[in-house]
């Protein structure tokens, strides 16, 4: 009997002091977060026999605060008698708090610039460049924006869905490097024609201007008649893009003897000093390629690159990859006006390389021609 009254004096006791701090913190300003300090309420007023809502109204939380709160600190304890209860543990309460606040990272740097969002939509999603063109547009355009974000937290926002008109879909192609060797097939190069074995160390070296790459770019296959005829200036990347009406070896001479007429034939001699191809059937006539359409002299000179190895042409294949960007592969080229190819030619060539120092092909080219005028 003693010891039910002394426990019971002990309560009431405990219960008096804790409902003088309630009064006193009644008249306290709260904030939303709840700290350490108000866990430590809660706790007595949870052993106390306290209900939510009469915790929420005495600290003046929300009701539903006070329900995720003691969701949070949610832990089982082991009495004396091997019996287990649940209690409410501030410790555990405030790890999880601490944990869960560390998740959240820090704000969004873009904050609430619309315009620069807008700009970002606009310069990656519609004009096809990369987010770090993107970037480096802004200086040389002298545009002002009050974001100021590097390129990897530009590629962060887009993969996290910050812009909701841009994915990383509408970024430039990533390389997916497959696991494991592939078996090549072994096929004999075309016996005509010289091998780029043959190719003269200036021309492997990229130290002068007139040495080109070139290949074709094919519609889906059993749709598109026409097919795209590129040509890549191996020192400065500038592109010639030709439309090609079908996809044999007399239309890519066709397309060559135009080019002559457009540079008469002693600057189609000095502009294409030598011309790298695949082994393809539409470039298997060499003679043609290389012969005069005037005095049958030779205009040109034609090297054929190993079988499988795309990679002797690597900054044909590279430029290629700018063209998938607006006709991916399978679209076809049918019914894509003359302009329209000429277009995309005119946004490659002005298109910023890293490369370069963010100068573009066509400046780079005209530098050349600058100097070889001097």
């Amino acid at each position: 009997m003693r010891n039910n009254c002394f426990l019971a004096e002990r309560r009431f006791s405990a219960f008096v002091f804790y409902e003088r701090i309630l009064r006193k913190m009644q008249k306290e300003k709260r904030y939303i977060t709840i700290k350490w300090e108000d866990r430590l309420r809660i706790e007595a007023l949870y052993n106390a026999g306290h209900k939510p809502q009469e915790i929420a109204d005495l600290l003046g939380f929300h009701h539903s605060s006070i329900y995720r709160e003691l969701k949070r600190g949610k832990t089982i304890k082991r009495n004396y008698d091997w019996t287990e209860s649940e209690i409410y543990s501030p410790n555990l309460a405030q790890e999880r708090a601490d944990e869960n606040k560390k998740k959240k990272g820090r704000p969004l740097k873009i904050g609430n610039d619309y315009k620069f969002v807008k700009y970002v939509e606009k310069t990656v999603g519609d004009e096809k460049n990369s987010p770090a063109v993107a970037l480096v547009m802004i200086q040389k355009k002298d545009l002002h924006f009050e974001t100021k974000i590097c390129l990897t937290t530009l590629y962060n926002y887009i993969k996290d869905g910050v812009f909701l008109n841009l994915t990383m879909a509408d970024c430039p192609y990533r390389v997916s490097r497959k696991k494991g060797k592939r078996k090549r097939k072994v096929q004999k190069r075309l016996s005509a024609g010289t091998s780029i074995e043959e190719r003269p160390p200036e021309v492997m070296g990229r130290n002068e201007v007139g040495n080109w790459e070139m290949d074709t770019v094919v519609g889906g296959q059993g749709k598109s008649k026409k097919s795209l005829l590129v040509l890549t200036e191996r020192k400065t990347r500038i592109e010639i893009i030709e439309p090609l009406n079908e996809h044999t070896m007399s239309e890519v001479v066709r397309v060559m003897d135009k080019l002559e007429r457009k540079y008469t034939e002693k600057g189609f001699r000095r502009m294409f000093k030598s011309i790298t191809v695949d082994n393809g059937t539409e470039f298997s006539d060499w003679q043609g390629m290389e012969r005069s359409r005037r005095n049958k002299k030779n205009r040109t000179k034609v090297y054929y690159c190993h079988p499988y190895c795309s990679s002797e042409r690597g900054s044909n294949e590279n430029n290629n990859k700018l063209v998938r960007r607006f006709y991916p592969k399978g679209e076809s080229f049918d019914d894509v006006p003359r302009r329209d190819i000429k277009k995309l030619e005119r946004w490659m060539n002005q298109y910023p390389r890293k490369m370069f120092g963010w100068r573009s092909a066509e400046e780079m080219f005209q530098d050349e021609l600058w100097r070889v005028a001097m």
